[in-house]
Formats: C-alpha cells, structure tokens, sequence
C-alpha cells in the first residue's frame, strides 16, 4: 500500500472515530429534569490537557444544588481512541463521595491518573515499520464524562472534557 492510500485511510478512519464520538451514549444515568433541588454543573476543565500516560491531571468544575445534598462525584469514559480504535459506552465509577455535602454551591476539585490500557489494535503504517514501537508505548485520547448524583437520587447535567495522553 502507498503512503498516500495510507494517509487516506488514517484520514477516513479519524473522520468516523469523530463522528462516533458525537453520537455514543454516556452511561445508564438520566440526567434529572432541571427543577428545585436538582444538581446542575458547569464550566469542566481538565488540567493539564495533554499529559504523559501515568500523570495526574485536575478535573475542576462548578456546581449548584440548592438543597446542598450532592453524594457522589462520578467519572466516566465517554471514549478512548488510540491507533484508530474507538472505545465507547465505559460504565462511570464514583470518583468522591459525600466530599461536597452541605455545599449549595462551589467549585469541586478531583485528581485523576491518566492511563490507557493495553490493547490488541492493529498499529498504523509508521509503526509497523518501527519494531520498537509497541501498543503500550502509544497514547490516544480520552473523553471524560462528570456527572453528580444528589442524596435523592437526582442526577445532574453532565459535561465533557477531553485529554491527550502521550
């Protein structure tokens, strides 16, 4: 195959992995309805954007909740994509729990650790002609999903914030 047919299917596969990326469901949580008591978030930054796999980052967003009950912080993985290969619809996990209760309004602060897992993706043209280069070497990117979850049961909006992993 050709590096210009190379590049084109790179290309092509990029163009799908994005347009799946605007379409995939984000967990089995349904964001309640915006009314009295209900949690909304906003404003999520990820800090730093582009980290080496194995580095913290800061997750920031702010929040309000007029009854001050937010239980949970949740985490999920909208999407992964490393060499072409797109991972969607990763269950979220409680990132804290009870940290923000008694709050109506703040600005919640969670570290993470940045990793990707090992996967058996095909490697692109570059590396298959570099020996050296192995999947657990490469980097990606994430899309990270936050969502709060009240004492009642009330499920926040949920917003996105996406890093670059080297």
């Amino acid at each position: 195959m050709t590096r210009q047919a190379e590049r084109v299917r790179a290309i092509l596969r990029c163009a799908i992995a994005v347009t799946l990326l605007t379409g995939c469901a984000t967990s089995g949580f349904e964001a309640t309805p915006p009314g009295p008591g209900v949690p909304r978030i906003s404003d999520l930054r990820i800090e730093p954007t582009v980290v080496e796999r194995g580095e913290q980052a800061t997750l920031r967003f702010d929040f309000q909740d007029t009854d001050g009950d937010i239980m949970d912080v949740y985490l999920g993985l909208r999407s992964e994509v490393t060499d072409f290969t797109l991972a969607t619809g990763l269950q979220p996990v409680v990132l804290s729990r009870g940290r923000y209760f008694g709050q109506t309004e703040g600005t919640a602060e969670e570290s993470i650790s940045i990793s990707f897992e090992r996967r058996s993706a095909p490697l692109t043209f570059e590396e298959r002609t570099d020996p050296r280069q192995t999947q657990q070497q490469m980097g990606g990117i994430r899309v990270y999903v936050v969502f709060v979850v009240d004492e009642k049961g009330n499920v926040s909006n949920s917003l996105r914030a996406r890093v670059t992993v080297r």
